[in-house]
């Protein structure tokens, strides 16, 4: 038998999600930065207008519908945007057009682990650039000349957000394509898509994952250039975005006040939850995200209660790599599931 699993595949350490609860497990989940709240009422009436009969028939191949809806939405050509299965698979898209083995990419360290992972997978040259001391002032990358950079804006796990004026300046210094995705973008106090249209290298990703409250769903965007989609779409698997997925996202972008309402309600909780740790003397970034991602003592107390909220039924983030193994990430859930989380903490905490 000559099958073999490639080299670099057998040696690749996969991507690991949050932890996930038994379908019988009853938990408070706020480790995998899902929205608390359900999706546009508009979206339960389009999925179940598709119906069971037109499931036998291929979707739009270019989710033709869906990508004239986010054009009118944010002031671009439908020309402008990719339609993906989750912005996971943009990333992956991204790879596959403007790589090929030996390549190099370049990323923030930390943030969005996924990108190590996908580079691994396509055999790629790795080149994170560390945050440094002050991770909401990072250094521009030492190396310049790779294809792609990732660039998490708002960071993730951490939650903190660099400004436009940021990530222009760093355009203007990558050699390759800059990636910004802006998966809680949404959450922040400012973005980066209107830079597009005036920086040729840039593409800017998006989900509705996080504030559409889609995350079941799995649909992603990629804003940029017209040159750049046309060339992604080549490499796009076809029909790759279902059609309830299409029609669903339809409709929860054009219900904008159900947007705004569930996204109003995250922030003031998240404030609110900010204020609450810094009460109990713990630390975190000003947070841009739907997430906080609190700072403790020591790795050792962080692993702890980590450990300990698990066995009482809350699941948050816990990272034991080096310059994130002090914290947790917490995603903001509802009020009343905050208000449990923070009375747990004061029992853990010293």
């Amino acid at each position: 038998m000559r099958a073999a699993v490639n080299e670099h595949i057998a040696r690749l350490k996969a991507y690991v999600p949050g932890l996930q609860p038994r379908e019988d497990e009853q938990v408070i989940k706020l480790n995998t930065n899902e929205n608390p709240y359900p999706p546009s009422p508009w979206v339960e009436e389009a999925i179940r207008e598709e119906g069971a009969e037109s499931l036998r028939l291929y979707p739009n191949p270019t989710s033709r519908r869906l990508r004239e809806t986010a054009a009118s939405l944010y002031g671009l050509a439908p020309a402008q945007i990719l339609c993906g299965n989750g912005s996971d698979e943009i990333l992956g898209i991204l790879l596959r057009t403007f790589t090929t083995r030996g390549d190099a990419i370049g990323y923030y360290q930390p943030s969005y682990s996924y990108y190590k992972t996908l580079g691994e997978i396509h055999a790629l040259e790795l080149l994170p650039t560390p945050l440094g001391e002050n991770p909401t002032e990072p250094p521009l990358p030492a190396d310049r000349d790779v294809r792609l950079f990732f660039l998490t804006n708002p960071n993730s796990p951490m939650g903190f957000s660099l400004k436009p004026e940021f990530v222009a300046r760093l355009a203007d210094h990558v050699q390759g394509v800059l990636v910004v995705d802006e998966a809680y973008a949404d959450f922040a106090g400012w973005d980066c898509l209107a830079l597009i249209q005036d920086i040729p290298n840039l593409v800017v990703t998006r989900t509705l994952s996080k504030s559409y409250s889609l995350a079941g769903l799995r649909v992603g965007f990629a804003f940029g250039a017209e040159q750049w989609i046309e060339q992604m779409d080549k490499v796009r698997d076809h029909y790759n975005l279902n059609r309830i997925a299409q029609a669903a996202a339809c409709v929860a972008l054009r219900d904008q006040p159900h947007f705004h309402e569930n996204r109003v309600r995250i922030l003031k909780t998240r404030e609110r939850f900010r204020q609450a740790l810094g009460e109990m003397g713990i630390e975190s970034y000003p947070s841009e995200a739907n997430f906080v991602f609190a700072r403790l003592a020591s790795a050792k107390a962080a692993s702890r209660i980590f450990d300990a909220l698990t066995e009482r039924g809350i699941y948050v983030r816990y990272f034991p790599e080096a310059g994130l193994d002090r914290g947790l990430r917490i995603s903001i859930g509802t009020d009343e599931q905050m208000d449990r989380l923070l009375e747990e903490l004061r029992a853990v905490v010293p």
